[in-house]
């Protein structure tokens, strides 16, 4: 379901960094999107670059609410796990390529955690998401649609 977001004015302006503060899930089936990463289907990380691999990232988390019948509107909250994070130059690459993905009238809101390290090492960014997906889209019983 599209997202609907709200920006209370006692909280700061997180649009043009790429994110909202609320998201309002409407009805439907939540879906869950484990860690994605830049791995593609032959097991190689061929994006080079923090920058190059949240893009590659968020375009496997957008394949998997595909599979769902989700589309990005759908994502309700991210959760970005960025090894070594510094904030300054990357918290504003970070931002840009969510403003480049979702725009900076509704993004979804985000959560950037800095971590010690990710399952492999080259793995420079994280991306999973929690959508929600309405009913009439999701495939059930082996991929036949309700």
């Amino acid at each position: 379901m599209p997202r609907t977001t709200l920006q209370p004015p006692e909280l700061f302006n997180s649009r043009p960094w790429g994110f909202s503060q609320v998201s309002i899930s409407p009805p439907g089936r939540i879906v869950n999107i484990a860690g994605q990463v830049a791995w593609d289907s032959n097991h190689e990380v061929t994006a080079v670059g923090r920058e190059a691999q949240l893009r590659q990232a968020l375009r496997h988390v957008f394949v998997a609410l595909e599979a769902v019948g989700g589309t990005p509107d759908d994502i309700q909250i991210l959760r970005l796990y960025l090894p070594g994070f510094e904030s300054g130059p990357e918290a504003d690459l970070v931002g840009r390529v969510l403003v480049d993905t979702f725009g900076s009238e509704n993004p979804p809101p985000s959560s950037w955690i800095g971590v010690q390290a990710l399952a492999q090492p080259e793995y420079l960014v994280e991306v999973e998401a929690m959508a929600v997906v309405p009913d009439s889209n999701v495939p059930v019983d082996g991929g036949v649609k309700r």
